[in-house]
């Protein structure tokens, strides 16, 4: 078999890349718009991090390594930590050592630039799949395992059907129990702005609140974004995107108290009136609440591993 290199990302890799990742990562694909947006012009990307494996000046391989150089609000740089994103090897070519190349690669990169521990894969703003899909790349999980890789913790991808949706039965109670606390539930209006985005800012720094600003410069209809409300101040937030649902989040010193309930419950109503039958979150860790407050399943597995880099 003819000898591959490992070398960094090109601009002729676009296509490639593209199109081996649909290939080798059939439950996750990536458009080539995607990849511009959340790859090429991502603002911690370096094509010295993008690793790409070629055999015979045919790309069989790829991987990307970030480290921020831009802070991310309300987070910072994290000086010590970076991630590998995504990666994958062309099934034709696997067991050659291939994998191994990359991630030696990418890891003295990433030590090259400070940083003290990998994870694998929860990056935001650009994340693709929240950890590894233990089901559906099992060859990745035991693979990253063997590399000294630990489990963080495991993140599920859950799903609803809207056809047959109803409110629990306390839904209407929790309502009026929070109005006499002087809380509302209701769809956001635009003079609420500032006190959406200054909430996700405090709440839930990171990038919860560039998301917004990202919808509302698009253009948003406000219906697809509810939240919960105390005078003036939001307390707190649930949004859909077309059939994709949340992020969901409420103000600390309400929680345990069904806001959280009224919020999902709402946008689910408001998202079946528009005529959509099905939702799904990409990844959360409160799969009690979601299954027994609406009804939600999981329908994926994701394992977020971590290594301690050396020296």
């Amino acid at each position: 078999m003819a000898e591959f290199t490992i070398r960094p990302y090109q601009v002729g890799d676009f296509g490639p890349v593209v199109s081996l990742w649909g290939r080798c990562l059939k439950r996750d694909p990536i458009s080539r718009e995607t990849f511009q947006v959340k790859v090429l012009a991502d603002e911690n990307f370096s094509e010295q991090g993008a690793f790409v494996a070629e055999v015979d000046g045919k790309v069989v391989g790829f991987l990307l390594a970030i480290f921020r150089k831009v802070p991310l609000t309300g987070v910072g740089l994290q000086e010590d930590t970076g991630w590998i994103t995504i990666f994958f090897v062309d099934s034709e070519h696997r067991r050659r050592k291939i994998g191994t190349a990359l991630f030696d690669s990418a890891e003295n990169y990433l030590k090259a630039n400070g940083r003290r521990k990998v994870v694998v894969s929860s990056y935001v703003p650009n994340y693709f799949i929240p950890g590894v899909d233990v089901d559906a790349y099992p060859e990745a999980h035991e693979f990253l395992q063997k590399r000294g890789y630990e489990t963080v913790f495991d993140q599920y991808g859950m799903s609803v059907d809207l056809l047959d949706f109803e409110p629990i039965s306390e839904y209407y109670t929790i309502l009026e129990n929070l109005l006499k606390d002087g809380v509302i539930v209701d769809y956001f209006e635009p003079k609420f702005t500032h006190k959406l985005l200054t909430f996700l800012e405090t709440e839930f720094p990171g990038d919860w609140a560039d998301v917004i600003r990202g919808r509302i410069r698009k253009g948003v209809d406000p219906r697809d974004i509810v939240i919960a409300k105390r005078g003036d101040e939001v307390v707190g937030y649930c949004q859909v995107d077309g059939e994709r649902f949340g992020p969901f989040g409420v103000h600390s010193s309400l929680r345990g108290k069904g806001v959280g309930t009224a919020l999902i419950t709402k946008a689910m109503l408001q998202a079946k009136s528009k005529g959509t039958r099905h939702l799904w979150l990409a990844w959360t860790g409160a799969v009690d609440f979601y299954s027994q407050k609406a009804g939600f399943k999981v329908i994926r597995t994701n394992r977020i591993m971590r290594k301690q880099l050396e020296g």
